[in-house]
């Protein structure tokens, strides 16, 4: 990874929040939110979930937003799979005592329907210091910061390359951690990813797998309230 070009734009990213206190107020309160929200989500929760529960957990994804049918693609993931079946890969995902390596592999396994961007969003924000948010705006801000080995397709983000995704992110929080950042959550990280590192000219040109599972087009609405 380019250090020199990650510290550069840390001092970007705070004159801006400097210059605008507000923004950076209400980009916490909105982590603190959806934090809260996704650990509310005890495995005992998790497993005794109705339909209507994994809806209102799903839906809420960021990677969501590219459905405008969003029943049928959750009563899709429910019915492919079996809701019992469902509710215990998820639980093991998220609170399950494996390294993450195995969980993940595990999960993308078993599970259909469910991808890197929409798994990765629930790890992140259930366990916000040990989970990165993976989807296409991030592989864009870390192949900028020149970071080997990115996954460019979705059959390639194995437990093992999440992990490593998972540590790279951890070196950028160190990193604002240095500078007195007061939120240094990899997914605040993802926040400063999205304001500071899309630099590609045209992300329709990286190459990234869309199976239908929440991959961010260049359009989306970035981070809606």
């Amino acid at each position: 990874m380019n250090t020199n070009l990650l510290k550069k734009h840390i001092d970007d990213f705070l004159r801006r929040y400097k210059d605008n206190p507000k923004k950076f107020v209400d980009d916490l309160q909105e982590r603190k939110e959806l934090i809260s929200y996704y650990q509310s989500f005890s495995k005992e929760k998790i497993i005794n979930m109705d339909r209507d529960d994994i809806y209102k957990y799903i839906s809420k994804l960021w990677a969501m937003l590219i459905w405008g049918n969003k029943h049928y693609v959750i009563d899709k993931i429910i019915d492919e799979n079996g809701i019992d079946n469902f509710r215990k890969h998820l639980a093991d995902l998220i609170w399950g005592h494996n390294e993450i390596e195995k969980r993940w592999d595990i999960f993308r396994t078993d599970i259909k329907g469910m991808g890197p961007a929409m798994i990765s969003e629930i790890l992140c924000k259930t366990h916000p210091n040990e989970y990165m948010l993976w989807n296409r705006r991030a592989f864009v801000g870390l192949n900028y910061l020149e970071v080997d080995n990115l996954p460019r397709y979705d059959y390639q983000l194995t437990g093992k390359v999440y992990k490593y995704l998972c540590d790279i992110t951890k070196s950028i929080a160190k990193e604002l951690k240095k500078v007195d950042f007061e939120d240094t959550t990899l997914l605040s990280v993802d926040y400063f990813i999205w304001e500071e590192l899309q630099v590609e000219d045209n992300l329709s040109k990286i190459s990234v797998k869309r199976a239908g599972e929440g991959i961010k087009k260049e359009k989306e609405i970035e981070h809606p309230e």
